[in-house]
């Protein structure tokens, strides 16, 4: 299972050439050449750090974005990933192989203070903070589960089905982040051999089970729920195979491309006061991170580096 969910990561996680189709995105481009250009930073944060993904280093690790720059959290071998920055700012949980199977960590937002709080060699990915910092929701080989941020009381909250049979949002659960109160995840579940994603609601027992964005068939992964719970930012592979960030209201009405430009925009997330988006883009040499608002105006690129910067955590 843990195959088919890096399968899924790969497809729908940050990968494919500017115009290629959906069906062949299993991959990421390769880092720049470290003799190509590197372009410049074109603007700092408006507020707050992102916590992201980074390849510069020749592995996954886990860098602090602030006004003061960028500095390396985690500096280990093995392969960190997915991080989520806390509520208040103060922590970081992620995903790490370091202890052999992919599991979920937490440490200080400084490095400090490491802590594993899983403990299964099914593949444990994507950890999502509760808007009160109690709770973790993360994917394990593609069921939704939550616990408490200590790891205690963890609880199933949907299985995944084959992804290959399975109805909508069941074929696997890659959590995006919380409702603000607290009482629904949103996900995204894909299937490869089928060509198909779809962003996705539920509530914490499992119910009321919703659909958000599957239409035009196609890729819809990634989402990001806004701070005031009125939008969900997530990324569409649209039929001509570009890479896009949309936004759409819960409820699936208003579904509105923000980037709107031909180089592949992935892995949305929101500032804390919901008027910027953090995203990856391929825009010139290499992913880097970008911000723009709410709007979609005002895209600016906040990391430069020759290695890939991705997977945005905005926090305070």
């Amino acid at each position: 299972m843990l195959t088919l969910l890096v399968g899924l990561t790969l497809a729908a996680c940050g990968g494919g050439g500017e115009g290629g189709s959906p069906t062949a995105v299993t991959g990421s481009p390769g880092p720049a050449s470290p003799s190509a250009p590197v372009a410049t930073p074109e603007a700092s944060l408006p507020l707050g750090k992102i916590a992201f993904y980074s390849l510069r280093d020749g592995n996954g690790e886990i860098y602090l974005l602030t006004g003061k720059g960028e500095v390396n959290l985690t500096k280990n071998p093995a392969d960190d990933a997915n991080p989520d920055l806390s509520p208040d700012g103060t922590k970081v949980a992620f995903s790490s192989n370091r202890a052999g199977g992919h599991d979920i960590y937490v440490m200080n937002v400084d490095g400090s203070d490491l802590t594993r709080l899983t403990f299964d060699s099914a593949g444990d990915l994507s950890a999502k903070w509760s808007p009160d910092g109690k709770r973790i929701a993360f994917s394990r080989s593609g069921s939704l589960m939550v616990m408490d941020s200590d790891g205690n009381n963890l609880q199933q909250i949907m299985e995944a089905e084959p992804e290959d049979t399975a109805p909508p949002c069941k074929a696997g659960s890659f959590p995006g982040g919380w409702s603000p109160d607290g009482r629904q995840l949103t996900f995204y579940a894909a299937s490869i051999t089928r060509g198909i994603g779809q962003v996705c609601t539920v509530d914490l027992d499992g119910s009321n089970l919703t659909v958000v964005a599957s239409e035009p068939q196609g890729y819809h992964v990634e989402p990001s729920w806004s701070p005031d719970g009125e939008w969900i930012a997530y990324r569409f592979i649209q039929p001509d195979g570009n890479h896009e960030v949309y936004v759409v209201h819960p409820d699936g009405t208003s579904g509105t491309d923000l980037t709107n430009n031909p180089a592949i925009d992935i892995e949305p997330d929101w500032s804390p006061d919901g008027r910027w988006i953090a995203f990856s883009s391929y825009r010139g040499n290499d992913f880097d991170l970008y911000i723009m608002k709410q709007d979609g105006t005002g895209v600016a690129r906040v990391t430069a580096t020759v290695g890939k910067d991705s997977e945005p955590s905005w926090g305070p």
